[in-house]
């Protein structure tokens, strides 16, 4: 038997449960959400670290529009740019601290704490310690689960969409305009395909950063609903903007750990192996806060023309406020059987749930990251698209 529902919403992570929400307002309207995962949690979204935009002391939308335009080389499209600067602080405050109440990092007169991430000329980022993702998924995942009109199903894969051209009968079908129908979607417990019918489906599938050899994703994202819209007709624009994460740590024998772009927003700077600071060199307006991929290129040009095998992250330069984020790293990272001393020992968690325990010795803060930058979720990707 198939099963019905009036709009179907592949993907859990913050786009599709913002979406699911956003829908379900109407509460005649019956929406479906199905994950891959056992845990609904799972998603890009729960690993997210540095913290979410916001609007910053002194900000206004037309800052924000022209950071956004400057760090996205002038290729970013106005209209989406504008809508974003316009109206995605009053979404934040309305969705995430008031509604859902998603706990926030304050100052002590209770205002929200403002940090700084690559490309931003102000401090506007509000963050949970180093594990904004996290708090974020959890919090929309229970307000999924609280919502009569809305079936959350665990453990389905999405595996293709149904579309009048691409599974109809009729050979003819193949010349009338795209309609999509809902999904074949793979039950994992029972091993079996289900046909899922929508009167709208809605992709938020995540990014495709499992298809490189090194990356920070996790396992999930594969770039599925890019490839079930290509199958299904839809225009795929911009693919090619892959985001690199410049920061990880190296520890041998588990995934690279990413290393959040607050630390360097809180101050860090990046060093060769020979303790030279090269960032100003590459980007003398930015610094070390220079965009992401223009820090990328950076450290990948240094280890290549150098031979290093690594390039350093240190906040050994920022004195208290060093310690202050290394207080959030330990809070958010300790576990047990790893315990802390002075400077701190912490327990690392890879997304591929490889394990490490590191000690901070002294004062003095190294990061290491022992291969190329990361590969992180795509900047582009499928536009908002009705089939």
């Amino acid at each position: 038997m198939p099963i019905k529902t009036d709009v179907l919403v592949i993907g859990s992570g913050i786009a599709g449960a913002t979406a699911a929400l956003r829908l379900a307002r109407d509460s005649q309207r019956q929406v479906m959400v199905i994950t891959r995962n056992y845990e609904p949690e799972e998603s890009n979204t729960r690993y997210a670290q540095g913290g979410i935009v916001y609007e910053g002391e002194e900000d206004s939308p037309v800052s924000l529009i022209e950071d956004v335009m400057r760090a996205g080389a002038g290729l970013s499209l106005p209209s989406a740019v504008r809508l974003l600067a316009t109206e995605g602080p009053a979404r934040v405050k309305e969705l995430l601290i008031d509604r859902l109440e998603v706990p926030f990092d304050r100052n002590e007169d209770g205002t929200l704490s403002l940090t700084r991430e690559g490309g931003h000329t102000v401090p506007r980022i509000i963050h949970v310690e180093d594990a904004t993702g996290r708090a974020i998924e959890e919090a929309l995942i229970g307000a999924l689960q609280d919502l009569p009109n809305i079936t959350l199903l665990k453990g389905y894969t999405a595996v293709d969409l149904i579309t009048s051209s691409h599974h109809s009968t009729d050979p003819m079908a193949v010349y009338a305009p795209t309609t999509c129908h809902g999904a074949y979607v793979l039950n994992r417990a029972g091993n079996h395909v289900d046909r899922v019918f929508a009167k709208a489906t809605v992709l938020a599938t995540g990014g495709v950063g499992r298809i490189y050899r090194h990356t920070t994703n996790p396992a999930g994202a594969r770039g599925d609903g890019l490839a079930m819209a290509y199958r299904a007709g839809a225009r795929v624009i911009n693919a090619e903007y892959i985001q690199f994460h410049p920061t990880t740590l190296a520890v041998p024998g588990m995934d690279n750990f990413l290393i959040s772009e607050a630390v360097r927003g809180e101050g860090a700077r990046l060093y060769t192996p020979d303790g030279r600071h090269f960032m100003d060199t590459y980007a003398p307006e930015w610094g070390d806060l220079a965009p992401r991929d223009v820090v990328s290129r950076a450290i990948h040009h240094e280890m290549v023309e150098n031979g290093y095998p690594y390039v350093l992250l240190d906040l050994s330069e920022k004195g208290e406020k060093h310690r202050n984020v290394s207080h959030r790293i330990h809070d958010q990272k300790e576990s047990d059987g790893c315990g802390k001393n002075a400077h701190g020992r912490v327990r690392l968690r890879s997304r591929g749930n490889s394990e490490a325990c590191l000690t901070f010795s002294r004062p003095r803060i190294f990061w290491v990251n022992r291969s190329s930058p990361m590969a992180k979720p795509p900047c582009g990707g499928q536009p908002y698209l009705k089939i």
